[in-house]
């Protein structure tokens, strides 16, 4: 660019035609509509004069209204202060001197609710999406530093407790685990635990699964490679690798997957006599292979490294580290409680000292069988016996430590819970924690229980209690604020006090918070003077001397 010059817009035609552009006649303009307002906080807003009209009506305001109204009644200074009328409405006085926060300055007025009006106020003051579903202490912090009545903290304790939505979205910070329940077993394949790893990557000879099977008392574990995990599979490896080496176990512990509660597994479990118990749905803490299995992932996983589809290559070597070990709880190790020795491993072979082996038992008996017999007879009992007891105190000691965490809670047949919703049934963050209301329809175990959803009849199964939490049935009629009245006045069903236009969670509305209502800003929590602890005196301990 050279030179700029001026050109007046007239005469500038080819940058100027747009805005010069002549409006057709046959243009019309598009129909607008105006959309309501989402929030209105304005019309048909009359809260004062409601207030007003339910403390006249109300059986324990309107005696002290009708004093207040009259200078000269003989009991208008008892009731002024702490309370008095301002434009017909009854307030009371709230000083700051029993309260600490530096943001209180002079007397305050707290609006007096009566008991008609109580319910809505503590719907505005939590269920509202200004008050977000607060806890206990927010929703008072809102509560106390704008309006009083005598029984506010319980009510608002019992409103919030009751409340669906925060029962079915929130966290409790309560521990809901129970007593840690000990399983004891006292001899060798008594009890024995089955689970199933995987989908692992498929290897060479096909095999994608793996059965893990361990025995309670040893801590002996086999496992078997499978390439699909259908129920004749699972009931020929029982029959064939299980019951055929070590016999019929007294008790066969599983979780409830299809394998394991079919038809067929279970017809052979009853004709052999064993009984076939399930754990809890989605509570694998009660089967003790899932704390094996734990232990083992890790162990394929390191010896797979090199190619993920040779990880069944080394069970059998992984199998023999595990029985070879010494177990935590037992105190020896599953060969020895199972065979009386020790199997040996390649390395004894290669440090011991040929010359120096010694025979097991003694020369002139070490031929004999019977002597044998009784000598292994004697050996296994004493191993037996200090297993036993190894495993007694260790289960006492994770019992403990367990229970240090767990809360003592019973439920009863037809007692309404939530169940918590396991996180592989969740299809995103915005789920909700808990569903139902639900029934609990027969106890199994003081830890056990059959539940059945209430909104479908949907039956939940065996569930454990440590997933259950009791259910607060919503009474807005609030049985507290009849039990605290003393008055014959009887609340009656709510009408809205203003219009309703926004939806909040579980298709409930909440009312509309009026911004002109004359009630004081929100200063930090307060709690009212009736139910104010008093001062502790602060002591210096003796050893001080002072």
């Amino acid at each position: 660019i050279v030179d700029i010059k001026y050109k007046p817009g007239k005469i500038n035609t080819n940058c100027d035609t747009l805005s010069r552009y002549p409006l057709s006649p046959h243009l019309t303009l598009l129909n607008t509509t105006s959309s309501p307002p989402l929030l209105n906080l304005w019309d048909n807003c009359t809260l004062l004069d409601d207030i007003r009209t339910e403390q006249y009506n109300d059986a324990r305001l309107k005696p002290i209204v009708d004093i207040l109204s009259n200078p000269t009644h003989p009991l208008h200074h008892k009731f002024h202060p702490p309370f008095t009328l301002i434009n017909g409405i009854l307030y009371r006085y709230r000083s700051p001197s029993n309260n600490t926060h530096q943001r209180l300055a002079g007397m305050q007025h707290l609006l007096v609710i009566p008991k008609s009006l109580q319910s809505q106020i503590l719907s505005w003051t939590h269920d509202h999406p200004t008050a977000g579903h607060g806890g206990r202490e927010k929703t008072l912090y809102r509560l106390t530093n704008r309006v009083y009545w005598n029984t506010m903290r319980q009510d608002l304790i019992q409103y919030i407790r009751s409340c669906p939505s925060c029962q079915k979205y929130k966290y409790i910070n309560q521990s809901l685990n129970a007593p840690l329940q000990m399983h004891i077993v006292q001899e060798p394949w008594h009890t024995i635990g089955v689970d199933i790893m995987g989908p692992f990557p498929v290897t060479q000879r096909q095999k994608q699964y793996l059965l893990v099977v361990v025995d309670y008392f040893t801590r002996w574990v086999e496992l078997f490679p499978l390439r699909t995990t259908t129920s004749s599979d699972i009931a020929h490896i029982l029959v064939n690798e299980i019951i055929c080496r070590w016999g019929c176990p007294t008790y066969i512990l599983s979780d409830n997957g299809p394998q394991f509660v079919s038809e067929l597994f279970t017809n052979i479990c009853s004709s052999l006599g064993i009984r076939n118990k399930t754990t809890s749905n989605y509570h694998p803490q009660t089967n003790m292979t899932e704390r094996m299995n734990r232990n083992l992932k890790p162990m394929i996983a390191q010896y797979a490294q090199e190619n993920a589809h040779s990880w069944d290559r080394h069970l059998s070597k992984l199998a023999l580290s595990i029985r070879t070990s010494v177990n935590e709880t037992t105190g020896d190790t599953p060969a020895y409680l199972n065979f009386g020795r020790d199997p040996k491993l390649p390395l004894d072979l290669l440090i011991t000292n040929p010359g120096n082996n010694e025979p097991l038992l003694p020369t002139s008996i070490s031929t004999e069988v019977d002597t044998y017999k009784q000598y292994l007879r004697k050996d296994l009992l004493t191993a037996h016996r200090i297993a036993q007891e190894h495993n007694e105190v260790r289960k006492m000691q994770q019992k403990n430590k367990y229970d240090q965490h767990s809360s003592n809670r019973s439920f009863k047949e037809g007692q309404l819970v939530w169940v918590s919703i396991p996180s592989v049934l969740k299809h995103g963050k915005l789920d909700p924690l808990y569903q139902g209301p639900c029934r609990i329809v027969q106890v199994l175990s003081p830890s056990s229980f059959i539940i059945h959803r209430l909104s479908d009849g949907v039956n939940l199964g065996a569930t454990n209690i440590d997933r259950l939490k009791l259910f607060y049935s919503p009474n807005r009629q609030r049985d507290t604020l009849q039990r605290n009245t003393n008055g014959p006045h009887s609340v009656t069903p709510l009408q809205p006090l203003m219009s309703v236009n926004v939806n909040v969670v579980n298709n409930t509305t909440a009312p509309h918070i009026p911004l002109n209502n004359n009630l004081a800003p929100p200063p930090s929590l307060i709690h009212s003077q009736r139910y104010q602890r008093p001062v502790r005196t602060r002591k210096q301990p003796n050893r001080l001397n002072l």
